[in-house]
């Protein structure tokens, strides 16, 4: 289970969480703990409804906030933020418990229990998913952004994109692709699954 100290902390800045990070990855027990009551929650949430089980979520938890002070010092704040870099982790983590349980299977939990935790973290797992996204998009080129922003939110047709932009249909064209090569570089950098 999710440990807490009972404190209700803001969410530090990108800065701060940074900062805390490189303290808790050079052995300072305060930011370990700090970290901890950072994440400890929403990483419990995102491995239940990933895992689908209680006892897996808590061993996710374990497990990232392990490498979290193992291998804090390799991050690098200028490629994501501390709460991608989590997450990442989360992912890839996942995928090792979901390998270990399909060599040793461990029993489940109530399906009808687990239904109503999954229902109630749905929303945190988009909020992430949508930060992680928004990081990614980020990371584009004004004109690759301009591109993306343009045919999948505004829903134009690269027709549409060449007339508004006044360019011709093969920049067009030929933009959009790059763009969405340099978002797939980006999102597999970040860890976004792009399921």
């Amino acid at each position: 289970m999710v440990r807490t100290t009972g404190k209700n902390l803001q969410p530090p800045s990108v800065q701060a969480e940074a900062a805390l990070l490189t303290r808790a990855a050079g052995g300072d027990e305060a930011a370990v703990a700090a970290l901890y009551d950072a994440y400890a929650r929403p990483l419990w949430a995102f491995g239940l409804r990933r895992l689908g089980d209680p006892e897996l979520a808590g061993e996710l938890v374990q497990r990232v906030m392990t490498r979290l002070w193992q291998s804090g010092s390799r991050y690098d704040p200028a490629r994501a933020s501390v709460r991608s870099y989590v997450f990442a982790i989360a992912r890839t983590t996942v995928v090792d418990l979901h390998r270990q349980r399909a060599r040793q299977p461990q029993p489940r939990a109530d399906a009808e229990g687990v239904a109503s935790a999954v229902a109630a973290v749905d929303e945190l797992d988009l909020l992430l998913q949508a930060e992680a996204v928004r990081a990614a998009l980020d990371r584009l080129s004004r004109d690759h952004r301009d591109m993306l922003d343009l045919a999948y939110f505004c829903g134009l047709t690269q027709v549409e994109i060449a007339a508004r932009m006044r360019l011709p249909l093969g920049t067009v064209k030929s933009r959009t692709y790059c763009a969405l090569k340099a978002f797939r570089l980006a999102c597999d950098e970040l860890g976004v699954d792009q399921r």
